[in-house]
């Protein structure tokens, strides 16, 4: 039977879980995804700087054209297709996700997505707040796909690890995922998060797992640089964290759900 989601839900809901205590092993210990490249995957470049390019404004960071950022295999969701998945550097430095050996008895018209949605060995772990996100529409239920994607108005700035997966989609259904493992390196490696307490305009409440802070609930009149203070965080470490928030904005609404945890991005 496939899987009904509502793509916004499925992010809340998995962060909505988090409690104290819960036994999920923690990132470091989670095993990775097996990965299987599409083509010829060279070793992964060490990302540089953005400079000089029409893109500088939107990635922080922007690997050169051919970089392999992450890999996967599809075939997580009752079987509905088959083949190896590749998000890469396009060569106009865009960024795309190639399917490769690709079939699917999906109709045709299904729409390729990054997803927050976890699967595989990570299934059931935090997930950041955010949203997925469509990069194509594919005509052919099989044969090789190219589709790059546009970052306009993005706010991850190049680093798409808090998605978990690519996924097909037909009218809000699941029909296949493919978990991705990341090999692009992170902005901020090793970062932790300390909690201070309650300040003004940055009440909120805060939720552990595995014993350490992950979530942040948003009280009323809190603020982004309060809540980065409290937690020892910069305002842009604060931001990584949360691809959902639009950079530099100070005001933050009641009730809003806020990462804390690199390990869960």
């Amino acid at each position: 039977m496939r899987r009904k989601i509502l793509v916004a839900g499925a992010a809340l809901a998995a962060v909505g879980g988090l409690a104290t205590g819960c036994t999920a092993a923690p990132a470091h210990d989670r095993p990775a995804h097996s990965a299987h490249p599409a083509g010829n995957a060279h070793p992964t470049p060490t990302p540089t700087r953005t400079a000089d390019t029409s893109l500088a404004d939107e990635y922080q960071y922007l690997p050169p054209a051919g970089t392999v950022m992450g890999t996967g295999r599809f075939g997580d969701v009752e079987g509905h297709a088959t083949g190896d998945v590749t998000v890469s550097v396009a060569p106009d430095l865009r960024f795309q996700v190639v399917l490769s050996g690709f079939s699917t008895t999906a109709a045709p018209g299904v729409t390729v997505a990054l997803s927050v949605d976890r699967f595989g060995a990570t299934a059931g772990a935090p997930t950041v707040p955010a949203r997925d996100d469509p990069v194509g529409v594919i005509e052919s239920t099989s044969g090789d796909q190219v589709l790059p994607f546009d970052s306009s108005g993005r706010t991850d700035r190049g680093d798409l690890s808090y998605f978990h997966s690519v996924e097909l989609v037909t009218d809000g259904t699941v029909e296949a995922a493919a978990p991705i493992t990341w090999t692009i390196p992170g902005f901020y490696p090793g970062l932790t998060v300390t909690d201070s307490g309650p300040r003004p305009y940055a009440r909120g409440t805060v939720t552990s797992y595995e014993g350490q802070p992950a979530r942040y609930v948003v009280w009323g009149n809190d603020n982004s640089q309060a809540v980065a203070d409290r937690f020892g965080l910069k305002l842009d470490q604060l931001f990584y964290l949360n691809p959902q928030l639009r950079r530099g904005d100070t005001t933050l609404f009641r009730d809003t759900e806020l990462n804390l945890s690199v390990a869960y991005r």
